[in-house]
């Protein structure tokens, strides 16, 4: 699961480097112009994906890796990672270590409650009183089934 969409991202990082759609099209060889910035607006609106090529300028004009606006060779731990931050922007997540362990506090009450049912099931599943079948069911169709 995504959280920010390449647009988005594209759009995040343009506005935090203080960026107007003109000067992103300018820096990447597009003309400043109506036609430039419509060019952008539609990667950030996710109208159009930019060409590897293209892409690669737009990572070089925001001073950020490419890796970080594209999906190509992103990993579910990375994935994982970014949505974190992602996530950490809308709700900061608190992070505290214990006994040599890292630890999440989300203070979200939707979070939480996610949470507290997949421990729930999972707890239910370590005990028998679910089969691993009726687990898998419940990870596919969330958050449908309680």
């Amino acid at each position: 699961m995504v959280f920010f969409t390449m647009g988005q991202r594209i759009r995040y990082v343009r506005k935090f480097r203080g960026m107007t759609q003109e000067e992103l099209a300018t820096k990447i060889g597009l003309s400043p112009d109506e036609n430039g910035r419509t060019r952008i607006s539609q990667y950030e609106n996710d109208i159009r994906t930019p060409k590897d090529d293209i892409l690669k300028k737009i990572s070089e004009a925001l001073d950020v890796k490419s890796f970080y606006l594209s999906y190509d060779e992103h990993t579910a731990m990375t994935d994982f990672v970014f949505t974190l931050f992602e996530h950490d922007d809308a709700w900061p997540i608190s992070i505290y270590k214990k006994d040599g362990h890292f630890y999440l506090d989300l203070d979200n009450e939707v979070l939480d409650d996610f949470l507290e049912r997949w421990m729930q099931k999972k707890a239910d599943l370590e005990n028998g009183k679910i089969s691993e079948r009726d687990y898998i069911e419940w990870k596919i169709n969330f958050p449908f089934i309680k």
